[in-house]
């Protein structure tokens, strides 16, 4: 943090008045304590600091934390002079509204003085808080557009005051610094796209697969209905069971009711052969009453073991149908347990759930129940049919949403893909246009390359002809006299040679440099150079004319 950041925290001293915070407060002591130690504690404090050492500084104690904290202010902030001028002048400049006086520096941990400073240095942390909360308000208040817009508008006036200070090393490295950050924005925002379009095959490609299986709510209701039909055969079997365990109970009964009467008789029986007995006892019996008693009981021995058969009988009757019963309530359990389970796993159980939306979907087996309508504990073509219904409606309009909203994916990705196909294409073209344009710089270059490798040949064939004739005459400056009229001729000869040369070349080079402009001017310093060659040429013709004129 750098002091000129905070050039709107400076200003002219204000006009010492009354401190109003209540400095002999203990809360307030403690919470002046508690704001420093919480703010060094975050910002490394390179000291040890604890409320028992602001609760009564040494010199130095203070002397340490109140240049770290104007260092906070003042990054460049090098040297502390004395405490007693440095910190009020370093307050004043900071437009503190309280008086500081040096006396209560001189003995800054005293009990009377100490309080006033350290709401000072209080102070100087509220005003860095504030300042770190608006870099962060500063730095998060912007979009993405906004601050992309924010980014170009420094880089522009960065560049525009290089440019004005004739910076140009800064200039470009700003340049290169912006088209770095506009090629990894363009790398995010490519590597964005392709995400989105994965997530949208991601996407095209669930609701493929959602449209391929089969819906679980068919299923459901498959199950169901299931379900359902395994009931109303196991209510069958019940009412069954039980309308035959009423008859069996009804025959048992009558059964019992013969059986005691039977035994009744028995009894009656038995009491009257124990009378004919005694009274046998007292009387002469003949051969032919014995036997008439033998005949007369193994009757009723014969009729009384009928009886115990028949109740035998009838009781594995009875047994055998309360075992059909119970399996019959057995299977019908196991229903129930089914039918509970696709409950919970669709939602409906218990009535608190999402999907149940209040209705209680949850049935109980009453085996106790003495009719068919006492069997199970809910209302089920009152409540549960109805909301199941209503649910497999609501589930059918959700599933010919999907289908819609997956049709309006499924467009728009085919609108991506057409799009995506056409950036393509005009990529493949651009980069054609590129390849194309490359050829014909090269070919240009070429040619150029040739044109001037052939005016140098030709300007170096000239200048040899001139030293040629340079020697010549030099080695026959003795006999010019009489070869004069010779060399005259030959020397016009060879001026109208070089100049139809230089004409020439001189249409080479313009026709080179008409060449060289449609270009875009890449190769100006080349015509430049060789303008001055043969400018050279020229001066060196021109030379040797003055000297065969002398």
């Amino acid at each position: 943090m750098g002091i000129d950041r905070r050039s709107s925290a400076f200003g002219k001293p204000g006009t010492a008045k009354a401190d109003p915070r209540p400095l002999s407060d203990k809360n307030f002591f403690n919470g002046c304590i508690r704001n420093i130690i919480a703010y060094a504690s975050t910002h490394s404090y390179p000291y040890a600091l604890s409320p028992k050492v602001l609760t009564s500084p040494t010199g130095k104690d203070f002397a340490q934390l109140a240049f770290w904290l104007f260092q906070r202010f003042d990054p460049t902030l090098k040297a502390f002079g004395k405490v007693e001028d440095e910190v009020p002048l370093f307050f004043k400049r900071l437009n503190y509204p309280f008086q500081l006086s040096k006396s209560a520096l001189f003995a800054v941990g005293s009990p009377h003085s100490w309080p006033s400073v350290l709401a000072a240095l209080a102070w100087l942390v509220e005003l860095l808080n504030y300042d770190d909360r608006a870099e962060d308000a500063a730095g998060s208040q912007f979009d993405e557009k906004q601050r992309s817009e924010r980014q170009f508008f420094l880089y522009a006036s960065t560049t525009y005051r290089y440019f004005l200070a004739g910076d140009d090393p800064k200039a470009q490295a700003a340049d290169d610094e912006m088209l770095g950050q506009f090629r990894e924005r363009q790398a995010v925002l490519l590597q964005s796209n392709q995400a989105l379009k994965q997530s949208i095959e991601g996407l095209a490609a669930e609701v493929e697969d959602m449209r391929r299986q089969p819906s679980p709510l068919a299923a459901a209701q498959a199950a169901k209905q299931e379900v359902l039909a395994d009931q109303r055969k196991f209510q069958e079997v019940i009412a069954g069971n039980q309308a035959q365990r009423a008859s069996l109970q009804k025959k048992l009964e009558e059964r019992q009711a013969d059986l005691e009467a039977k035994r009744a008789a028995l009894a009656a029986v038995r009491a009257d052969n124990d009378l004919l007995a005694a009274r046998v006892a007292g009387q002469a019996l003949s051969k032919a009453d014995v036997n008439r008693m033998v005949a007369e009981r193994q009757k009723q021995k014969n009729l009384l073991e009928g009886v115990v058969s028949q109740r035998e009988s009838l009781q594995q009757r009875l047994y055998q149908a309360e075992v059909q019963l119970e399996s019959c309530l057995n299977g019908l359990e196991e229903r129930l347990r089914q039918y509970h389970a696709s409950c919970h796993r669709l939602g409906l159980l218990p009535a608190s759930a999402k999907r149940a939306a209040g209705v209680a979907y949850e049935l109980s087996l009453n085996r106790g129940a003495n009719a068919q309508t006492e069997l199970l504990s809910g209302d089920i073509k009152g409540v549960v049919r109805p909301g199941l219904l209503s649910l497999r409606e609501r589930y059918r309009l959700r599933g010919r949403e999907l289908a819609e909203d997956g049709l309006v994916l499924r467009e728009q990705l085919d609108a991506a893909r057409e799009a995506n196909s056409e950036r393509l294409e005009e990529l493949a073209a651009l980069k054609r246009q590129v390849s194309a344009a490359e050829e014909r710089h090269r070919g240009l270059k070429e040619a150029l390359e040739s044109d001037i490798a052939a005016i140098g040949g030709h300007a170096d064939k000239i200048k040899g002809e001139v030293s040629c004739l340079r020697n010549a005459m030099l080695s026959k400056l003795l006999d010019a006299e009489e070869k004069l009229r010779a060399a005259t001729a030959e020397h016009e000869a060879t001026s109208r040679r070089c100049a139809a040369e230089v004409e020439e070349l001189n249409r080479s080079v313009m026709a080179a440099a008409e060449l060289l402009l449609q270009h875009a001017g890449s190769m100006r310093s080349g015509i430049q150079d060789l303008a001055a060659a043969v400018g050279g040429i020229t001066a060196e013709v021109q030379a040797a004319e003055q000297m065969v004129a002398h």
